[in-house]
């Protein structure tokens, strides 16, 4: 367990009893008189609580809330930016597979699902030799995450079988559900509604609903973040880009994902839905704040930052414009051999592409084996917009995509087209409407104020603010 240590706790738990530093390189000691102190190996950071909770008498001691009342503001003061998440993966390692134990398992994930310390699910699931993993199942881009996107993951035979839902089929049948007394999933989502992942595990769900198997969700940050959602809750869905009745950026994590598909589809049915839920994730916080290791989900999805970008910027594929594909950059950069980048740039009102910096610039794409064999405009040069990211908290990418559909589609009537593609995306035909009406930027987004905020109200929620979790 990467926590211990030879008489000092390590890697503090919010949910611990002996209050917190929420840093990752911190370590600390308790007394039984209520006495205790948090080190921050990397910063220096301390705190030492001197006290004796035996008075009036041992019975009537809570050292708990003591600590608690006294890190809470100290750990406020001292971290206003960071804090140290756990996974529900390192939640159920914490709890020594509690609830997994001795039951025969299958595992939707791939390699990038990883603990605190970068061990990838099977393995860690590996430790004990009591887990039985009867069948592994993986989304689009294979068990290693390396397919690339659209291409056909084919299964594997084997001791343990990999079954690909992201072949022939995209639900597992019945009879890869049966024997199975335990439906395992943990997947790295990345918080917008065209990732496949979220589509994935909603087929896992129906299959086991129908076959009586019992769902546990290992949670993890929504790596944008929780509180801002953005663009318009989907009017045409069940699509494997637009799975749901939810935002293009839907501030959820994968478990309060699977708790509003359970209300919203399997309400009546079998479906029996537990979710080990994240420890210290206030929910405003995006994944670099997280102190996690973050590895690529998918080919094009580098970083947490290009997550942030793709949510907004996805929208070029479904348009005759190069989305970044086929660049060290996927979705910071668009363009296309007619474009006049440097116009374009120009229309875009610095509050129509909040938190980013827009750059004319020229590129050629590439193919690249693995990422993007045969990408829009391949080997074609390009007259493109690169774009900056200068404050992920206020960065809105779906507001600064269409504020550059608009632009462009403004500037370049004859030469700028949507694809069919561009509504299954959306959603639906109405925000490829509002594009193509002229309105201003600004008009369009708020044409979803109303919904999201009725959707904001509907949403599972497990997860509270900074505010809550340090006050």
């Amino acid at each position: 367990y990467p926590w211990q240590g030879l008489g000092w706790k390590m890697d503090p738990w919010m949910s611990g009893s002996e209050g917190f530093l929420p840093a990752r390189q911190a370590f600390g000691h308790t007394g039984w008189t209520g006495t205790c102190l948090w080190a921050d190996r990397d910063t220096g950071n301390y705190a030492i609580l001197l006290s004796n909770t035996c008075h009036p008498d041992r019975n009537r001691r809570n050292n708990r809330t003591l600590r608690t009342t006294f890190f809470k503001p100290v750990s406020r003061a001292l971290y206003p930016r960071t804090t140290n998440v756990h996974t529900g993966l390192d939640r159920l390692l914490w709890d020594n597979f509690d609830g997994v134990l001795g039951r025969h398992l299958g595992v939707l994930t791939n390699d990038a699902a990883v603990d605190s310390i970068g061990r990838p699910v099977l393995d860690v699931l590996g430790l004990h030799s009591e887990i039985i993993l009867r069948r592994i199942f993986t989304p689009e881009h294979g068990l290693r995450g390396q397919a690339e996107a659209g291409e056909f993951v084919a299964s594997q035979g084997g001791r343990t079988p990999i079954v690909s839902l992201y072949g022939e089929r995209k639900r597992p049948t019945r009879e890869e559900l049966a024997g199975l007394e335990l439906f395992l999933v943990d997947l790295p989502d990345v918080g917008a509604r065209y990732y496949t992942y979220i589509h994935t595990m909603k087929e896992c769900m129906a299959a086991c609903a129908e076959a009586g198997v019992p769902m546990m969700i290992l949670d993890r940050p929504n790596p944008l973040g929780g509180t801002v959602l953005e663009g318009p809750v989907a009017e045409q869905h069940g699509s494997i880009v637009c799975t749901a009745p939810i935002p293009a950026r839907h501030g959820m994590t994968l478990g309060e994902t699977a708790l509003y598909f359970q209300q919203q589809y399997f309400s009546g049915t079998r479906l029996q839905l537990t979710v080990s839920i994240c420890d210290n994730w206030p929910r405003e916080r995006w994944f670099d704040d997280c102190s996690l290791p973050f590895v690529p989900p998918s080919p094009n999805i580098p970083d947490a930052e290009t997550a942030l970008f793709y949510a907004g910027m996805c929208l070029f594929e479904g348009t005759n414009m190069n989305e970044g594909r086929g660049t060290d950059t996927p979705f910071k950069i668009c363009g296309a051999p007619w474009l006049d980048a440097q116009a374009v740039v120009h229309a875009i009102r610095p509050e129509d592409a909040p938190g980013f910096r827009l750059l004319a610039t020229k590129y050629t794409p590439r193919s690249i084996p693995g990422k993007a064999t045969n990408p829009r405009h391949l080997d074609t040069a390009c007259d493109g917009i690169r774009v900056q990211l200068l404050d992920p908290n206020g960065a809105r990418p779906f507001t600064l995509a269409v504020a550059l559909l608009n632009a462009i589609q403004e500037r370049h009537p004859k030469e700028f087209a949507f694809t069919s593609f561009f509504d299954t995306l959306a959603g639906g035909a109405r925000l490829r409407t509002l594009i193509e009406s002229n309105i201003g930027t600004r008009e369009i987004i708020a044409q979803f104020d109303a919904e999201l905020r009725a959707f904001d109200a509907k949403r599972p929620k497990r997860y509270q603010t900074a505010a809550g979790l340090y006050s």
